[in-house]
């Protein structure tokens, strides 16, 4: 979930941050990367990409910039973004239509009117969706991450296992795309030139991991107790209720 907070007042921005690592929590929902605190329009706009971000909150009021002008060059650019503005009065709130923005949240706001706003986002849809591109691939479709049960790199390529049977040969370097998949905490560099998503694992033994499919992926003797101890984690933090702020 690549989410961006843009507002000038670093306390209101702190408080947005911890209502979203509340709600991430609850969700169960891994906030990879961590949100993006920016003080200004500007300063989104100087590295702002299409797709670089699933949902961005954008304060109106504004030194420099204004959060609608901002989202009106967002929109010169990118369609899909979910656009959430937050601001201390609801005199913009008929031109955040024009803008295609998904919820109005007037400051001061309750964690129940934040999560009345993801929802209209179905920012849980928007997490299951989540993917990685893989550079220099940018003809080929994103890589789900949710349908990955296990990788495994061989003749220079990375074999990706996906749900259903499924596989992917992707021509890269494997610390190159173990990079990709490790920033996230349900991925597990399990034996050299392995990743397993711990998503679809049933249990562990001493030697190998069985995945939900039947799957017996191979789990390193040198690595076992870094890999156990990622994998009760893991698994433990599924059974409270998730994830906080993207770790574990």
């Amino acid at each position: 979930m690549r989410i961006a907070i843009v507002d000038d007042l670093s306390t209101d921005a702190e408080a947005l941050r911890k209502f979203l690592c509340r709600w991430a929590s609850e969700q169960g929902i891994p906030l990879v990367p961590s949100p993006v605190i920016l003080e200004s329009g500007e300063a989104l706009l100087a590295h702002f990409a299409p797709n670089a971000f699933d949902i961005i909150f954008l304060d109106i009021y504004m030194t420099g910039i204004t959060g609608m002008e901002v989202a009106r060059k967002i929109r010169e650019q990118d369609t899909h973004c979910q656009l959430i503005f937050t601001t201390t009065t609801g005199e913009f709130a008929v031109d955040s239509y024009e803008v295609g923005a998904a919820y109005y949240l007037v400051k001061p706001f309750s964690y129940e009117n934040l999560t009345q706003a993801l929802s209209r986002c179905s920012a849980e849809l928007l997490e299951q969706s989540q993917c990685v591109i893989i550079p220099g691939a940018t003809e080929q479709p994103p890589l789900l991450l949710h349908q990955i049960t296990y990788t495994e790199y061989q003749s220079r390529n990375v074999e990706v296992h996906l749900l259903g049977g499924k596989t992917r040969l992707i021509s890269m370097r494997q610390a190159d795309f173990a990079a990709l998949l490790l920033a996230y905490p349900y991925f597990c560099d399990c034996m050299r030139g392995v990743l397993v998503n711990l998503e679809q694992v049933e249990s562990l033994t001493a030697s190998h991991f069985l995945l939900s499919d039947g799957t017996s992926v191979p789990v390193s003797r040198l690595k076992y107790k870094e890999v156990r101890e990622k994998y009760l984690s893991f698994a433990y933090a599924r059974m409270r209720g998730g994830f906080t702020n993207g770790t574990l």
